[in-house]
C-alpha cells in the first residue's frame, strides 16, 4: 500500500500546485470586464502559455483521480452503508474531475480557435468574456463544489480511519469548496488537499512497518 499511498500524496499536491500555476500562466479573464484584460488573454505572445497551463491544469486533475481513488478506501468496508458512502464519494469525485478537465479546455478553447482559425475568427472581448467566465465557473463552480460535496461525505464516513484534527479539517475543505465561487475559497481549497496529501505522503511511512496509518486501519 505504501506505493499507492504516496502515489495519491503525490497526485493531490500536484492537483493544487498546477492548477494553481495554470491560473497564473493563462491569466483567463474573469470576474469584472476589463477590455484590456481579454486583449492581453488572446495576445499572440501569451497563447503558448494558456495551452501550457491547460495542459499542466489537466495533469493536475489526474493526479486528482489518483487522490480520490486512494482516498475512496477511508469509506469503503464491509456494510452496504460504507459501501454506498464510498460510491457516492467516487461519484461526486469523478463529477468534480470532469468540470475541472472541462474548465481548463474551455480556457485554452479560446485560444487555440484564434490560433487555428487565424484572422477569420472574430469574437467580441464581452463575448471572450463570457466564454472565459463559463470555463472559469466549471472549475471555481461545479469542480469545486462537487469536490467539497465529495470531502464532506469523506469526513462524514472516516471517524476510524482519519484523525480528528483532520476530519475537521476536511470538513473545512468541503465547505470551502461549495463555496468555491467566492474566489478565495477556492484557494483555501487547493491548500487543504495539500495539507490532506502531505499527512498521506507522511503516513505512508507507517504503512510499511505495521501495515495501517497512525489514524487507524486505513492502509492496511
Amino acid at each position: 500500500m505504501r506505493r499507492a499511498d504516496i502515489l495519491a500524496g503525490v497526485g493531490g499536491i500536484g492537483f493544487s500546485v498546477l492548477t494553481f500555476l495554470g491560473f497564473v500562466l493563462a491569466n483567463p479573464p474573469g470576474g469584472s470586464y476589463s477590455a484590456s484584460s481579454v486583449a492581453a488573454y488572446l495576445a499572440k505572445g501569451h497563447r503558448v502559455s494558456v495551452l501550457v497551463a491547460m495542459h499542466l491544469a489537466l495533469l493536475g486533475v489526474l493526479g486528482l483521480i489518483y487522490l480520490l481513488a486512494r482516498l475512496r478506501d477511508v469509506i469503503d468496508g464491509e456494510t452496504e452503508d460504507r459501501r454506498t458512502s464510498a460510491r457516492v464519494f467516487w461519484g461526486a469525485g469523478l463529477a468534480a474531475a470532469a468540470s475541472f478537465a472541462g474548465g481548463w479546455a474551455i480556457v485554452g478553447g479560446q485560444v487555440l480557435a484564434h490560433l487555428e482559425g487565424g484572422s477569420g475568427v472574430v469574437i467580441t472581448p464581452p463575448v471572450t468574456h463570457a466564454i472565459g467566465q463559463l470555463g472559469v465557473t466549471f472549475i471555481f463552480g461545479s469542480g469545486a463544489i462537487m469536490l467539497g460535496f465529495a470531502l464532506i461525505v469523506l469526513m462524514l464516513n472516516s471517524q476510524t480511519t482519519l484523525p480528528a484534527w483532520l476530519r475537521w479539517l476536511t470538513l473545512v475543505a468541503g465547505l470551502c469548496g461549495i463555496a468555491g465561487l467566492a474566489f478565495f475559497t477556492f484557494f483555501v481549497l487547493l491548500i487543504c488537499v495539500i495539507v490532506i496529501s502531505t499527512w498521506m505522503l507522511a503516513s505512508s511511512h507507517g504503512t510499511e512497518s505495521n501495515g495501517s496509518y497512525a489514524a487507524g486501519g486505513f492502509g492496511s
